[in-house]
């Protein structure tokens, strides 16, 4: 289970994510977003390294839900 599905699941503090964490794994993301989510499981095509792109990309595969972006946006403060 990935840190964004914990934080959807529970209140943050109920979950002992602390601001570190949460900093940390931002970091990863922002260093290399499609790396970040190959990890993860998704399919994203070689050479993509755009946020939007990839954003786009996830919802018109089908692979993220319009209902999860959103939900990740909020948490993200978006």
């Amino acid at each position: 289970m990935s840190l964004f599905d914990r934080i959807a699941q529970q209140p943050q503090e109920q979950q002992g994510i602390t601001p570190d964490m949460m900093r940390a794994e931002m970091g990863r993301i922002q260093a290399n977003p499609a790396a970040y989510l190959q990890q993860r499981g998704f399919n994203i095509p070689q050479g993509m390294t755009d946020p939007k792109q990839i954003t786009q990309y996830l919802l018109q595969s089908g692979q993220v839900g319009s209902g999860r972006l959103q939900q990740v946006m909020r948490m993200l403060g978006r």
